[in-house]
């Protein structure tokens, strides 16, 4: 799978440079899709983990058995049944908590990277929002961000250990990389800056982009490691 990642990073890379060249994204309109991709990124592991499980279950059983033993007293539809309530428990719980940690995050940005509308991206207006309304005017105008980096890392949605990728997105790739842009933003803003005069903003952000979607990856949740062939 990893020879997959470099045509779909290109694809990702390419839609969301040109959009956000394109639409002249300011540099806090960039941290917010790159909240967003986070978010989305999150839930899209949630999401797609739940749906694999539910599908291999059954004929995943004996690892199932072997890890629990006392599944084996079940008969075929109350062991389905089973995993779907536990799978509907822990997808809940894990979409409330990602949520949480977000909104969380989507606080200090309002007050770093405080944009229009501030009603709902400013200091005082994420705060007093209802989170669905900011996230769902994120999407409008920050989807190619996130189809972007969802189409880049489409691999890690259909790797082995589903389980995993439901409790720990933010081991991933993924993660870690926006954690990196976090704190290299500054730096190349002002390399940028010095290169570049007042068109920096636009250069920075491709830069970004560019650690986003090319720097080299490790296992996501949920994946194993193969070697390049």
């Amino acid at each position: 799978m990893r020879s997959l990642r470099r045509p779909a990073g290109l694809i990702g890379f390419g839609l969301a440079a040109a959009f956000a060249v394109a639409e002249n994204w300011s540099l806090p309109e960039f941290c917010w899709s790159t909240w967003l991709t986070g978010l989305a990124y999150s839930w899209a592991c949630v999401l797609t983990a739940a749906v694999q499980i539910l599908f291999t279950a059954g004929r995943q059983r004996a690892d199932y058995e072997d890890a629990l033993p006392s599944l084996r007293a079940l008969g075929p539809s109350a062991f389905l049944a089973g995993i779907a309530l536990a799978v509907l428990l822990a997808g809940g719980i894990a979409f409330y908590v990602y949520t949480w940690l977000f909104g969380f995050y989507g606080l200090f940005l309002s007050v770093f990277a405080e944009m229009e509308p501030h009603a709902l991206f400013g200091r005082n207006g994420f705060i007093n929002s209802d989170f669905f309304t900011p996230v769902q005017h994120l999407a409008g105008k920050f989807w190619p961000m996130v189809l972007g980096t969802l189409i880049a890392n489409v691999d890690g949605f259909v790797q082995e250990r589903p389980w995993l990728r439901i409790v720990q997105p933010f081991r991933s790739s993924v993660m870690l990389r926006i954690h990196i842009l976090t704190i290299a933003l500054p730096f190349v803003s002002l390399f940028a800056w010095a290169l570049f005069g007042t068109a920096y903003q636009p250069v920075t952000i491709v830069l970004l982009l560019a650690v986003l979607y090319f720097l080299p990856q490790r296992a996501g949740p949920g994946q194993t490691m193969a070697p390049d062939r």
